[in-house]
C-alpha cells in the first residue's frame, strides 16, 4: 500500500498540550516551539515518560509546565486561536464538512459505529476526511456535532496501522482511561476564558481524539464527557 500523502508522521507527538500537538485534522497544523524539526516517532503507539522522549529541552520544560498547571488548576494557558477550531469548524466557511454519504466513498477508514452511543442522537454537522491519503482512500475521519451540555463536539479516527504512523504518549500526561485503554484529558483556556477540551486515546488501531469548545473543569461534566467517550465502538 502506498501512501500518497502522510498526515505529518501521524500526530507526531502527543503530550496532549498545546505547544507539543501537531494537530487533530480539524486544528491547523504548526510547527514546534523555535521551528525545531519534528521528532522521529516509531509506527505504533508508545508511551514514555518526558524525559525520554527525543525533543528539545524547550518543549520539555513547556510541558512540565502544562502539566503542573493541569494537576494544579484543572486546565492550561493556550491562544484563541488554539481553542477555536471547532468553532470555525461549525461555520464551514471552507465547505470542508459534508454529509457522511459524500465522504463514506472516500476513505480507507472504517468508521466508528457511533449509532448506539451518546453521539447517536446529536445533531450532525457534517464529516471530512482525513489523516493519510492511500490508493484505497483517506485513513482518518472528522464528524463534527451539536451536542446539549457539551456544545459543539468534534471525533477525529485515525487509523495509524492503514497511516502507517503513530503516537508517542508522555506517561505523565496520561490521566484517563477510554473502554480500558490510557488516555489524556486535556483543558485549555484563553485570555478571553473561550475554553476546549480535549480527550485522546488509542486503540490498537485507532486514535481517537473527542473534543468539545468548552473548557469543562467540574467533575460532573468531565464524567459525562467521558461517558460519550466509552459509548464509541
Amino acid at each position: 500500500m502506498k501512501i500518497i500523502k502522510r498526515y505529518v508522521k501521524q500526530v507526531v507527538l502527543l503530550t496532549a498540550f498545546s505547544s507539543f500537538a501537531l494537530g487533530t485534522s480539524l486544528q491547523a497544523v504548526h510547527a514546534a516551539p523555535g521551528g525545531s524539526v519534528e521528532p522521529d516517532v516509531p509506527v505504533g503507539i508508545t508511551i514514555l515518560p518526558l524525559d525520554k522522549h527525543p525533543v528539545p529541552d524547550v518543549m520539555k520544560t513547556q510541558a512540565r509546565l502544562e502539566l503542573k498547571e493541569m494537576s494544579e488548576r484543572g486546565y492550561v494557558d493556550s491562544t484563541e486561536e488554539a481553542v477555536s477550531y471547532l468553532d470555525k469548524a461549525k461555520q464551514n466557511k471552507d465547505n470542508r464538512l459534508k454529509p457522511m454519504k459524500e465522504v463514506a466513498p472516500k476513505l480507507k477508514i472504517v468508521p466508528a459505529n457511533i449509532a448506539s452511543s451518546a453521539l447517536g442522537n446529536a445533531n450532525f454537522l457534517g464529516a471530512a476526511a482525513s489523516g493519510g491519503h492511500t490508493e484505497e482512500g483517506w485513513t482518518g475521519l472528522d464528524r463534527v456535532f451539536v451536542v446539549p451540555k457539551l456544545g459543539i463536539v468534534g471525533l477525529n479516527e485515525i487509523d495509524y496501522i492503514e497511516s502507517q504512523g503513530g503516537m508517542a504518549f508522555i506517561e505523565e500526561a496520561i490521566n484517563q482511561e477510554v473502554n480500558g485503554f490510557p488516555a489524556i484529558l486535556r483543558v485549555k483556556q484563553s485570555r478571553s476564558k473561550k475554553g476546549l477540551t480535549e480527550l485522546t486515546w488509542a486503540t490498537d488501531r485507532k486514535i481517537y481524539t473527542l473534543s468539545t469548545n468548552r473548557a469543562l473543569k467540574n467533575q460532573k461534566s468531565i464524567d459525562e464527557f467521558l461517558a460519550f467517550a466509552n459509548s464509541i465502538l
